[in-house]
């Protein structure tokens, strides 16, 4: 039977809706998918002297984004890097870039304790959540109710570092030599107000300007002192760099350090130097936990190199930030705020650090690990 005029107008007709009807419905399902995607800038150095803490940073957040990414669920994560290169202007102008053309709905940064600080009325005015590891003080102590420490915060980390110091490695005559920044003032001086709680005093209590190569000024101080036990706080570079000029000088030290030398860079740099130092960390892939393990493997098949303390609280902060925004159903800023702000004890985000939640200023608490460098690697003293 040959079909009529009126049979073909109609096929054609139809077959014309039908093609617009799906065109229609990709264009739908393409907005759709465009709204399923958290958008998260990352702000850290790439480049210059903590090079290797904003990889930490980038490749923590970017396992775990890649892991969301594979497996099914509505939402997508983007991660939006900008370099910094620890200078604090390029941290404030990459956070307004992120957020006002880019329309990041959280941003990871920065590294750098002054930096992070000077990120805070940014991502205030903007009501966009900060995350940081970032442990000066100050940080969480500017009124915003923006900012998440995704660390153990100063006071945390040297009153654990100077009762383990002085209780177990049995040290009273301990030297401090710190960087004359946010970081470097804020571990020092709680370092100092820790040692006072045992009525001591530091034997040495010098500074050095963040840039300095050369530490042998301070490092003469340290000697005329009689300390026995020297902490130094500042870049990893430079407390590496330290190291190798004490023993240079003769000084024989026990070194302690914070969490700005758990990187493995830190052993790399320092090699002899550093043997023996004992370290406080919130992560270490010498745990045997085969949760831990599983984590640590994954890590090394991926970037070939052991994962840091940064590595797991990017991963677990990317997570939480998903979390956020799956438990609400928003992807919007106040939402992921208000949900992480609300977590407590009973419904605490858990991830590769434990169990997440957060005190009133926007600090997380967790235990840290003592670790010491032996040959070259790490091995857990106590947690």
């Amino acid at each position: 039977m040959v079909a009529s005029n009126f049979q073909k107008k109609a096929f054609f007709w139809g077959k014309l809706i039908f093609l617009s009807a799906l065109v229609m419905l990709l264009v739908h399902n393409s907005a759709v998918a465009k709204e399923m995607i958290i958008k998260i800038g990352v702000v850290g150095p790439l480049t210059g002297q903590f090079a290797a803490v904003g990889q930490s940073q980038l490749n923590g957040a970017e396992m775990k984004a890649n892991e969301i990414n594979a497996a099914p669920g509505e939402y997508t994560i983007e991660l939006i890097s900008e370099d910094d290169a620890s200078k604090c202007d390029q941290s404030v102008n990459a956070t307004v870039k992120l957020i006002t053309r880019e329309r990041v709905v959280s941003i990871i940064g920065a590294c750098n304790s002054p930096c992070a600080l000077a990120m805070v009325p940014i991502t205030q005015r903007y009501q966009v959540p900060q995350f940081t590891f970032g442990v000066g003080t100050a940080i969480t102590k500017q009124g915003s109710d923006w900012i998440f420490r995704v660390a153990v915060g100063a006071p945390g980390q040297t009153q654990a570092l100077a009762d383990y110091a002085v209780n177990t490695l049995g040290h009273d005559k301990i030297a401090v030599l710190y960087s004359d920044d946010e970081y470097g003032a804020s571990m020092a001086e709680n370092f100092k107000a820790a040692l006072e709680e045992m009525d001591l005093q530091p034997a040495a209590y010098e500074s050095y300007p963040r840039s300095d190569k050369d530490f042998s000024g301070q490092l003469t101080s340290v000697k005329k002192s009689e300390a026995t036990c020297l902490y130094a706080t500042g870049s990893y570079a430079a407390s590496a760099l330290i190291a190798k000029q004490a023993k240079q000088l003769g000084l024989s030290l026990q070194l302690i350090g914070d969490t700005g030398n758990a990187t493995p860079k830190y052993i790399e740099l320092g090699g002899e130097a550093v043997e023996g130092a004992v370290i406080v960390e919130p992560f270490t892939p010498a745990d045997p936990d085969p949760a831990i393990q599983v984590f640590v493997e994954k890590y090394k098949s991926q970037y070939q190199q052991d994962p840091d303390g940064w590595v797991a609280e990017m991963y677990d902060t990317v997570g939480m930030i998903h979390e956020a925004v799956v438990k609400t159903g928003k992807i919007d800023p106040k939402s992921i705020q208000n949900y992480l702000a609300g977590l407590t004890f009973e419904s605490a985000y858990s991830g590769i650090l434990g169990d997440w939640y957060f005190g009133p200023e926007g600090n997380a608490n967790f235990d840290l690990y003592k670790v010491q460098i032996k040959d070259g690697k790490k091995v857990i003293l106590e947690r």
